[in-house]
């Protein structure tokens, strides 16, 4: 025979009792705390448990007073909802994915900042990666945030592995892709046109009369938006009979300020005629090469006209304010999580038209001044 007892919790526990002079004893897992239900929850609240549901899930759907008091409820039993379980009794995770190259640049920390705040208005949850230029990093982050249940992924740029793409596919997970209109999967992005903002931002350089340019780019390995900032600037160029000479044109290290400076060290010590014009692909590079050619002694816009490419907070800050590109991140946000959840909720696929990256002339260019020599 055995006997049971209760233990604090009020559970049974099964007791050591004799048999034939010997004791008997079997181990147990002795119970700590009694677990709490949908249905205790449901009791508690006085309401069903499909009204305790839906005022968790959809709390918009149903009145003050039942959120209220299913909110109560949950507080005073300290109810946590088993979210594997949840996960599995409605096929739905309600998680979404984002992969960005680094939360270090100030805009794409603002478009996480603006997914984040729009999805969680609507009870998803974000889980961000950041991968470097490897296409097998981006791919193991992609597989893990897969196999974690993303219902969707957000990623930055078309250069993703191929075999990325393919995996999306076949596991039936949603995708869109930020910071570029499309050139490869116009049907996947949500941004803006890097090409096109390059080329007027070159193109004022033109219309003020500037001939000789110099660049500094980051690298561009998996890296399109660079590609085809880099293309937008050579090509406009190119219709004006100008190119820039491959002394004039610098690869930074990455897209810190201290890259900018190093690069404008590489360009003032190069041969030759000394641009009067310089192009930066974003805002980092070109807020370092202004300090260092002010720290060379050169007058900025006189000697050299300085633009760059984002528009992050310091820019309209510098001596002088900074000529640049405005990125929509921020409304790219906005784009991409209500895209999103009309995805997911309504099964509406349609893209919203391209944003606009808006040129903002400061004074940090001007026509050129008077001819150097290197």
């Amino acid at each position: 025979m055995r006997s049971e007892t209760p233990d604090d919790s009020g559970l049974a526990v099964v007791a050591p009792v004799e048999q034939g002079g010997a004791v008997q004893r079997r181990r147990v897992r002795k119970a700590t705390a009694v677990t709490v239900r949908l249905d205790d929850v449901a009791r508690h609240a006085g309401v069903s448990t499909a009204s305790v549901s839906r005022a968790l899930n959809t709390p918009d759907l149903v009145s003050p007073v039942l959120r209220e008091r299913v909110t109560k409820a949950v507080r005073e039993l300290n109810w946590v909802p088993n979210g594997a379980a949840k996960a599995l009794a409605s096929l739905r995770t309600r998680t979404v994915g984002a992969m960005i190259p680094t939360l270090g640049h100030q805009n794409f920390a603002l478009l996480i900042e603006t997914l984040q705040r729009e999805l969680g208005k609507a009870r998803y949850t974000l889980q961000i990666g950041c991968v470097e230029n490897s296409a097998e990093l981006r791919l193991q982050q992609g597989l893990k945030m897969v196999e974690q249940g993303v219902e969707f992924l957000v990623l930055v740029g078309e250069a993703q592995p191929p075999v990325l793409f393919e995996l999306l596919s076949s596991r039936k997970v949603g995708f869109v892709i930020t910071y570029t209109s499309g050139k490869e999967r116009p049907e996947c992005c949500i941004g803006f046109d890097n090409y096109d903002a390059a080329s007027r931002i070159t193109g004022h350089l033109l219309e003020l009369g500037h001939t000789i340019f110099a660049m500094i780019a980051q690298p561009d390995v998996m890296n399109d938006r660079i590609q085809q900032r880099v293309a937008g600037v050579r090509d406009r160029l190119a219709q004006a009979g100008i190119a820039i000479r491959p002394q004039h044109f610098t690869r930074a290290d990455s897209r810190s300020i201290e890259s900018g400076r190093s690069g404008m060290r590489t360009i003032l010590a190069a041969a030759g005629d000394r641009p009067t014009a310089l192009i930066c692909a974003n805002d980092y590079l070109a807020s370092g090469a202004l300090i260092e050619a002010k720290a060379r002694g050169l007058a900025v816009p006189e000697d050299l006209s300085v633009v760059g490419f984002d528009d992050t907070d310091m820019s309209a800050h510098l001596e002088p304010p900074l000529t640049t590109i405005r990125v929509p991140s921020r409304e790219m946000g906005e784009e991409v999580a209500q895209h999103i959840l009309r995805v997911l909720e309504q099964g509406i696929t349609r893209l919203p038209p391209p944003l606009e990256a808006r040129l903002i002339i400061r004074g940090s260019t001007a026509s050129p001044g008077r001819a150097h020599r290197g």
